[in-house]
């Protein structure tokens, strides 16, 4: 089912099952009653409003339903696993999500890793909208245009105004790392950070496949110490536990990035993973309150239920 559909369906369930109106609706979904409606048309059009209940949907409503309320999750979409390019169709899916609710003068703060690049890609944003995108962290080599989709026009776009911070995103000491967070030029960009309208992020397992050990900044070796020292996952390049706790790493000082623990201030959070070695780390997120909107594939949502 792809993003599109599920989102129908959500809509429809919401209006016809939940009794809501299409305000209350689109406030919970944060999409323009305008939208609401459309997608109610389209839901009459193509049957999937009838008198009686798609019990292969009910499944569906009934798990991010589950998810929802044991995680205090704002909204998860589920997007089925695939055998030929799963990241692919879940960059998508975030891709149509953010596209869904992107209004004049929109803010976007992005993340690093596949994911997030994998999302930026596949962007299609109407030029009637000026949309400003600011780097939650350093190194540069995340946000420049040969980590996005060359055929995306995610740096063409003159709508697009692009804030990346001009930093590495692991120093050599901890001292240097707060000299760099209070130079100007950096310090601007974390001015930013806290007025953003959507925040997008990736979620990274404790494996050698990690963002952080193919680029270099971390070795499987290391890894493995994290791993043992409780780590399940990292947010923004800071590592936490199952329950989500942040780990008291000597890493996290060495740091120019956004400290995760303002994600749970921040509007729209929205968090892109998938993938079963990445169950650990997404249920760490999810019970530390990082985030507000999860998509994921059904796999995984499927196991994050306990």
């Amino acid at each position: 089912m792809s993003y599109e559909n599920s989102l129908i369906i959500k809509i429809a369930w919401k209006y016809y099952i939940e009794g809501m109106t299409q305000n209350e609706i689109a406030e919970s979904l944060n999409l323009s009653r305008m939208k609401v409606i459309k997608y109610l048309e389209i839901a009459k059009a193509n049957n999937i409003i009838q008198f009686k209940i798609n019990l292969e949907k009910l499944v569906n409503i009934e798990l991010q339903n589950q998810i929802k309320q044991q995680y205090q999750l704002q909204d998860i979409y589920i997007v089925p696993a695939s055998n030929e390019n799963p990241l692919n169709s879940l960059t998508k899916a975030a891709a149509h999500y953010i596209e869904d609710r992107i209004t004049s003068d929109t803010m976007i703060n992005v993340g690093y890793g596949q994911a997030v690049s994998g999302t930026l890609g596949h962007l299609t944003i109407s030029t009637k909208y000026k949309v400003t995108f600011v780097s939650l962290s350093g190194g540069v080599k995340f946000y420049i245009p040969t980590a996005i989709d060359s055929s995306s026009d995610y740096y063409t776009n003159p709508n697009y105004h692009h804030y990346i911070m001009p930093a590495p995103l692991l120093t050599s000491t901890e001292h240097l790392a707060k000299l760099l967070i209070q130079e100007k030029p950096i310090k601007k960009i974390f001015d930013m950070i806290p007025y953003s309208t959507i925040t997008i992020i990736g979620i990274g397992a404790v494996n050698e496949g990690a963002t952080l050990v193919k680029e270099g900044y971390l070795n499987p070796h290391e890894m493995e110490i994290y791993k043992s020292l409780g780590a399940a996952g990292d947010l923004l390049s800071q590592f936490y536990d199952k329950d989500g706790h942040v780990l008291e790493l000597p890493l996290h000082k060495q740091l120019v990035s956004t400290d995760i623990k303002l994600l749970k201030s921040l509007n729209h959070v929205v968090a892109v993973a998938g993938g079963s070695e990445k169950r650990e780390a997404i249920i760490g997120a999810l019970k530390g309150g990082y985030i507000d909107v999860l998509i994921t594939d059904e796999a995984v949502a499927k196991s994050l239920i306990e």
